[in-house]
């Protein structure tokens, strides 16, 4: 017993050391913050980088320390680093979701009750293969796309599986997914069969839009989905390198992009997402880069290039921008989720 009592005395003194030593790591990192804005000056800004994310500790998400006791003692902890983050979503509560690929899991962030935890599949004997993107309704559910799997799978907030959508016969490569909330609409894109599949979010099927083809309204192997403030779809046409908008109901608006390696031309877009002025935002996994425009196709502006650095990508995929426009991208291949922030003026204000 005596020696059961020091044994747990020294792992708290080595506890307590870690965490001090911790605590003084953050405040020095934080001493130093590293200003990057596009563009850059002498022009104004309108997009800053904030910081990276690769661990919980990285989004100041902390452990209580009987906790941190516990699973070091008990070798319980599922914390882990992002490995290839490929869909990313920020929900209006304060959490963010990545899909991680590699791990074949989900990070879920809490940055307001303080949590972190990652959703593996359904048991842990029915695991996700390919999780791709994930999206949450009103409720807090949780909607993730596996695209091998063929399902969409739907947990609660704390991670428990609830239900499945789909099936080998019904869909054949579900990658991006929006939910209208107000509508309890699930929107799917499936890639390989180049349309998009819509179902209520209890799991009915209520339609299919598009076709392959290069057409309006048609696909050529789409990616990834968003639901804009006004209602309508946007969609990465990724192999007709262009973006579609359509309405909610499937009816072609309009289009934007085209081949090229000039300004607001495309190589391979990808992850699409709005911020509050409507302004679109897609990756481009090729250029590893983000393009930014208005929603008649003209290009605004471009920011990240290749490289390892804050602001720079490797095969950028999912982007997510939250209601105070934090714009959180995944940098598939520097294992991380960088976060950035549209900079309004004035002027943005009025549009």
């Amino acid at each position: 017993m005596r020696k059961t009592f020091i044994v747990f005395l020294t792992l708290l003194m080595a506890l307590l050391t870690i965490g001090m030593g911790t605590k003084v790591e953050v405040e020095k990192k934080k001493e130093y913050k590293e200003y990057i804005v596009w563009p850059p000056p002498p022009w104004e800004p309108k997009i800053e980088f904030l910081y990276s994310i690769t661990t919980p500790d990285d989004f100041q998400i902390k452990k209580g320390f009987f906790r941190r006791l516990w699973e070091f003692i008990a070798g319980e902890s599922r914390e882990r680093f992002i490995i290839k983050p490929f869909g990313v979503f920020a929900d209006d509560n304060g959490r963010l979701y990545v899909t991680d690929t590699a791990d074949q899991s989900v990070h879920v962030f809490d940055t307001k009750d303080n949590k972190y935890f990652v959703i593996e599949g359904v048991n842990k004997k029915y695991r996700f293969t390919s999780p791709i993107s994930v999206a949450v309704d009103k409720d807090g559910d949780i909607f993730v796309s596996d695209s091998v799997l063929r399902r969409v799978y739907i947990f609660n907030e704390n991670g428990k599986f609830l239900r499945e959508i789909g099936g080998d016969n019904l869909m054949e490569r579900p990658t991006g997914i929006a939910i209208d909330k107000a509508s309890g609409t699930l929107y799917v894109v499936d890639s390989l069969a180049s349309k998009l599949l819509v179902y209520s979010l209890d799991g009915k099927y209520i339609k299919t839009m598009g076709e392959y083809g290069d057409g309006n309204g048609q696909f050529n192997r789409p990616t990834f989905i968003a639901l804009g403030g006004d209602g309508n779809l946007y969609v990465s046409d990724t192999m007709n390198v262009r973006i579609q908008i359509l309405d909610k109901n499937g009816k072609f608006i309009t289009k934007f992009g085209r081949r090229g390696n000039s300004a607001g031309e495309m190589a391979n877009p990808r992850g699409i997402a709005l911020d509050s002025n409507g302004h679109i935002y897609v990756t481009d996994t090729l250029f590893e880069a983000v393009q930014i425009f208005d929603k008649s196709g003209q290009a605004l502006l471009t920011f990240g290039m290749t490289g390892t650095k804050n602001g720079e990508f490797s095969i950028p995929a999912g982007i997510s921008i939250s209601s105070d426009d934090k714009i959180y991208v995944a940098d598939s291949y520097n294992m991380r989720v960088q976060v950035f922030r549209y900079i309004k003026t004035g002027k943005d204000e009025k549009k």
